[in-house]
Protein backbone atom coordinates (compact mmCIF):
# COMPACT_ATOMS: atom_id res chain seq x y z
CA UNK A 1 0.00 0.00 0.00
CA UNK A 2 2.91 2.70 -0.52
CA UNK A 3 2.12 5.36 -1.81
CA UNK A 4 -1.75 5.44 -1.69
CA UNK A 5 -3.03 8.40 -0.57
CA UNK A 6 -5.55 7.22 2.04
CA UNK A 7 -7.67 9.86 3.60
CA UNK A 8 -7.55 10.43 7.41
CA UNK A 9 -10.98 9.78 9.64
CA UNK A 10 -12.04 12.96 11.13
CA UNK A 11 -15.37 13.53 13.26
CA UNK A 12 -16.58 17.30 14.01
CA UNK A 13 -17.10 18.04 17.67
CA UNK A 14 -20.55 19.20 18.36
CA UNK A 15 -20.59 22.75 19.53
CA UNK A 16 -22.58 22.66 22.95
CA UNK A 17 -24.11 26.26 24.26
CA UNK A 18 -24.28 26.69 27.33
CA UNK A 19 -26.00 29.36 29.24
CA UNK A 20 -24.25 31.99 30.62
CA UNK A 21 -23.87 31.86 34.87
CA UNK A 22 -24.61 35.50 35.11
CA UNK A 23 -26.80 35.85 32.75
CA UNK A 24 -29.98 36.69 35.43
CA UNK A 25 -27.55 39.63 37.09
CA UNK A 26 -26.47 40.54 34.24
CA UNK A 27 -30.83 40.68 32.76
CA UNK A 28 -31.09 42.74 35.97
CA UNK A 29 -28.33 45.25 35.62
CA UNK A 30 -29.87 46.18 32.15
CA UNK A 31 -33.38 46.38 33.19
CA UNK A 32 -32.58 48.74 36.22
CA UNK A 33 -29.99 50.85 34.06
CA UNK A 34 -33.04 51.25 31.89
CA UNK A 35 -35.72 51.85 34.03
CA UNK A 36 -33.11 54.57 35.67
CA UNK A 37 -30.39 56.04 34.30
CA UNK A 38 -26.97 54.56 34.17
CA UNK A 39 -25.37 56.70 36.70
CA UNK A 40 -27.98 55.65 39.26
CA UNK A 41 -26.93 54.75 43.06
CA UNK A 42 -30.05 52.33 42.96
CA UNK A 43 -28.38 50.39 40.38
CA UNK A 44 -24.95 49.75 42.41
CA UNK A 45 -26.15 46.87 44.63
CA UNK A 46 -27.32 45.01 41.12
CA UNK A 47 -23.58 45.74 39.79
CA UNK A 48 -21.79 44.68 42.44
CA UNK A 49 -23.98 41.93 42.43
CA UNK A 50 -23.13 40.77 38.86
CA UNK A 51 -19.47 41.52 39.25
CA UNK A 52 -19.41 39.02 42.06
CA UNK A 53 -20.69 36.55 40.14
CA UNK A 54 -18.03 36.78 37.27
CA UNK A 55 -15.44 36.62 39.76
CA UNK A 56 -17.03 33.19 41.15
CA UNK A 57 -17.60 31.67 38.23
CA UNK A 58 -15.14 29.91 36.02
CA UNK A 59 -14.06 29.36 32.53
CA UNK A 60 -15.71 25.72 31.40
CA UNK A 61 -12.95 23.70 30.61
CA UNK A 62 -12.56 22.10 27.04
CA UNK A 63 -13.79 18.81 27.25
CA UNK A 64 -11.71 16.25 24.37
CA UNK A 65 -13.33 13.24 22.42
CA UNK A 66 -11.45 10.50 22.64
CA UNK A 67 -13.36 9.90 19.31
CA UNK A 68 -11.03 11.06 16.63
CA UNK A 69 -7.61 9.32 18.54
CA UNK A 70 -10.02 6.36 18.04
CA UNK A 71 -10.23 6.50 14.54
CA UNK A 72 -6.48 6.99 13.75
CA UNK A 73 -5.85 3.84 15.63
CA UNK A 74 -8.30 2.07 14.07
CA UNK A 75 -7.16 3.29 10.70
CA UNK A 76 -4.19 2.11 11.31
CA UNK A 77 -5.39 -1.58 11.97
CA UNK A 78 -7.62 -1.42 9.42
CA UNK A 79 -5.79 0.04 6.30
CA UNK A 80 -2.86 -1.98 7.30
CA UNK A 81 -0.18 0.92 8.49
Amino acid sequence: MSGVNVPKLRVKPKKIKGISPCAVEMSSLVTCWASTSIDDARCAEVAKNLISCMQKAKAPGKARSSVNFHLARLGKQVLGK
